[in-house]
């Protein structure tokens, strides 16, 4: 016999009775409305105005008021960087003006300071105004930059001494803070460099520095001279 089936006719009866039973339950409907109640208690419903759709809607307002935002501090930045004045290194001035004696820097070939504004005004209007200055030979002039502020200067003879008369708008500029001379009620800022001095000063809103191989008291001569 094989172990497998069983050939009990009081067995075969109860199995076809369990077959039979379970065939009815398979075909009786199931009220399942109470679950479905207890389902959506526990499970939050979805936002109004259009759901996952409404949601979606607003991620990319997100990202671009982020980037509005990035692109405002960026430009408060550099507002900020532009408009705030810049310091005038000594050694950077003293550098233009070796550059400029040397011919180093490409300079126009002037014999006035009238010729020197003109040129100037030609490279770029922004170019601040250089103030006359009697008794001077005038050689040359550039434009130069510090920090992007503009700067006009112009290449003077005083006796042999070549002498560079820097001129900027005192708004954009700083001056570094060093030993000071005063003469006639204006404070000069007296600076050296190896064997160059320079005097820094303010006079009619603009920004004065004279370099050469001279004495700060012989500087401050010749920006007595200048002429607004």
């Amino acid at each position: 016999m094989n172990p497998l089936f069983n050939d009990n006719p009081a067995d075969v009866q109860l199995d076809q009775a369990i077959a039979n039973r379970l065939s009815k339950l398979r075909s009786m409907p199931v009220d399942t409305s109470s679950l479905d109640r207890a389902l959506r208690r526990q499970v939050p419903a979805p936002p109004a105005r259009g759901g996952m759709s409404w949601l979606l809607s607003i991620r990319p307002l997100r990202a671009v008021a982020a980037s509005v935002a990035i692109l405002l501090v960026i430009s408060a930045i550099l507002i900020s960087t532009i408009s705030a004045p810049a310091m005038a290194s000594p050694a950077q001035m003293a550098q233009f003006h070796r550059d400029l004696v040397a011919g180093v820097t490409p300079a126009m070939r002037v014999d006035s300071i009238d010729a020197a504004n003109r040129a100037l005004a030609a490279q770029s209007p922004q170019s601040p105004q250089v103030p006359d200055v009697p008794a001077q030979h005038v050689m040359a002039c550039c434009m130069k930059s510090v920090k992007n502020k503009k700067v006009a200067c112009v290449l003077l003879k005083d006796n042999a001494t070549p002498v560079t008369l820097t001129v900027a708008n005192a708004s954009d500029m700083k001056t570094p803070e060093a030993g000071s001379i005063t003469r006639g009620g204006v404070s000069y800022n007296v600076q050296s460099v190896g064997s160059l001095n320079m005097v820094m000063t303010e006079r009619h809103d603009k920004w004065i520095c004279l370099i050469g191989e001279l004495s700060a008291d012989r500087l401050i001569d010749i920006a007595d001279q200048l002429q607004f």
